[in-house]
């Protein structure tokens, strides 16, 4: 029998770009502080990449279809990502931190939904989810390994070091993904993009970016669904943008927030396949508020260490995150498969770029939110109002099943 090529062999030139943009995630906080960047610039940082890698999905999306050309937007992700990773090695002060960071995240979005839409065409119907998943999780383990190496390089490079190095590891994905990425042109459909039990979108600093066109807004019997979605993001970034924050005021620095990083990251690669298999027992709500109660429980545990000192502090804070690794597999799987399951075909896709759109709204208002609650009152009340939005996000959808 003749060798029938690997269609997903194209899965792996991804490992360097992942692995580059797991090990800067928690760096740019950190290079916001250093140049002179307080709370509300950290926020303002953050605020200015979820936009950018918003309208980013836009204007590849419609360009790549205009074209109908997908594997050109991939190389140019790559090849963007890991110049101006580079670039983050030489911003002098926080404006520039955040035209870097725009453009970082800009180039991000270039590489996604694309991989989706190559894999609905080269792969069978019935082997979507596998196939998605598999992509997913060899991005999410090499997102781990990323960070992995940050973390042996902070003990020994400079943070503008670390980002250069980043950088370089990044443009491997260029060359692989050249050699074994193929060009499938197809005409985008809204209804491929639907999401499924073992699809998830990785985060990067847990930004949503998968909007492809502006899309109609319309609730489509998800009304309930896009309110919760709207706090759950206005609290995440509340709670997100900040920690680096509270522990660089801690005293502590690249060493403790990589250590997290890497346990949060985790938590929530091995996560994904089993909470997509208990979805069939509990259904995509119940697992829902499974995620938003427990995630409301480790924002709490994170406004209570403001309290206690050295080794407490560091243990509430590092369980708190842990959590949340943890929860965002709840949040992040059983969203997918509510809309996907739930949704009728022909509006499937329209209720997707809703979905997408109220969540970077959400982002955009936590990340500022969070800088001015910081400055003007202190990290114990921003905690607590994470908290009580995530946890208020539970009440819109209390009865829905």
């Amino acid at each position: 029998m003749k060798h029938r090529p690997d269609p997903g062999r194209w899965f792996y030139s991804f490992v360097p770009f992942r692995a580059s943009t797991g090990g800067a995630a928690p760096l740019i906080p950190l290079l916001t502080m250093s140049v002179g960047g307080g709370p509300a610039d950290v926020g303002a940082v953050n605020a200015v990449g979820s936009t950018a890698s918003m309208l980013g999905g836009l204007f590849w999306g419609k360009l790549s279809d205009r074209l109908n050309r997908r594997k050109a937007f991939l190389l140019a992700g790559f090849l963007g990502t890991a110049v101006t990773s580079i670039l983050f090695a030489l911003v002098k002060n926080v404006p520039q931190v955040m035209l870097v960071n725009a453009l970082y995240t800009f180039f991000i979005a270039a590489t996604i939904p694309v991989p989706i839409l190559i894999i609905t065409k080269v792969f069978r119907l019935e082997d979507w989810d596998y196939a998605i998943g598999r992509f997913n999780e060899i991005g999410g383990w090499a997102w781990v390994a990323g960070m992995i190496l940050g973390l042996a390089m902070a003990q020994i490079l400079s943070l503008r070091e670390i980002f250069v190095v980043l950088g370089i590891i990044g443009l491997l994905s260029f060359p692989w993904g050249a050699k074994t990425i193929k060009e499938v042109p197809l005409h985008l459909d809204r209804r491929v993009l639907g999401m499924y039990t073992g699809y998830v979108v990785e985060k990067f600093r847990y930004l949503p970016n998968m909007i492809t066109h502006l899309p109609r807004f319309s609730t489509g019997g998800f009304g309930r669904l896009y309110i919760s979605t709207v706090l759950f993001w206005v609290g995440a970034m509340l709670y997100f943008t900040q920690f680096p924050v509270l522990l660089k005021s801690r005293g502590l620095g690249a060493t403790e927030l990589y250590v997290m990083s890497i346990a949060n990251s985790a938590v929530s690669a091995y996560m994904y396949t089993r909470v997509g298999l208990r979805l069939r027992e509990s259904g995509g709500y119940g697992a829902l508020r499974r995620g938003l109660g427990l995630r409301g429980v480790a924002f709490l545990l994170l406004m209570l260490s403001g309290f206690t000192k050295g080794s407490l502090f560091l243990i509430l804070a590092f369980i708190s995150y842990f959590i949340a690794g943890y929860t965002w597999s709840y949040i992040s799987v059983s969203t997918s498969s509510i809309i996907s399951h739930r949704a009728p075909p022909e509006k499937r896709g329209s209720l997707i770029g809703a979905y997408n759109l109220v969540s970077s709204l959400g982002a955009i208002i936590g990340n500022l939110m969070s800088g001015l609650i910081v400055e003007e009152f202190g990290f114990t009340p921003n905690f607590a109002l994470a908290a009580g939005t995530v946890l208020a996000a539970l009440l819109p959808i209390l009865r829905e099943r």
